[in-house]
């Protein structure tokens, strides 16, 4: 005897319908809905992981870019700072100031040297 495992065969020899069929081998419409859901869920579950997937790789990929990720300290700009003066009063004269003013510009994203008076820097911490 073949292994037939679709319409599965009863000891008299009869067919039997298997469960989601009607007697007149019809797939049942709360079967077909059952299916159709089971289909929707299974495709958002997959929607839902792609989205999280994506969103944990744009985190990781953008941590770096966060001042908030630099240890140092907060500096408020006083009237008649810069750069340089900010460097040469916070890490003193025996730190490389231009290496100094570097790390500043790139810890705030500043485009320029420019500063306004009350702005907020995050002075990184800079071995020595």
């Amino acid at each position: 005897m073949t292994h037939r495992p679709y319409p599965q065969a009863v000891a008299d020899g009869r067919v039997r319908p298997v469960a989601s069929r009607s007697r007149s081998g019809r797939v049942t419409p709360s079967r077909r809905r059952r299916r159709r859901l089971a289909g929707l869920t299974r495709f958002a579950v997959f929607l839902l992981l792609i989205f999280i997937a994506v969103w944990a790789g744009v985190r990781v990929a953008h941590a770096g870019d966060d001042p908030a990720v630099y240890s140092g300290t907060a500096y408020t700009v006083r009237a008649g700072d810069d750069l340089w003066t900010i460097a040469e009063s916070q890490y003193g004269a025996e730190m490389d100031l231009r290496a100094a003013v570097y790390a500043i510009r790139e810890a705030n994203g500043l485009e320029s040297a420019g500063l306004m008076p009350g702005q907020a820097l995050t002075l990184p911490y800079l071995e020595e």
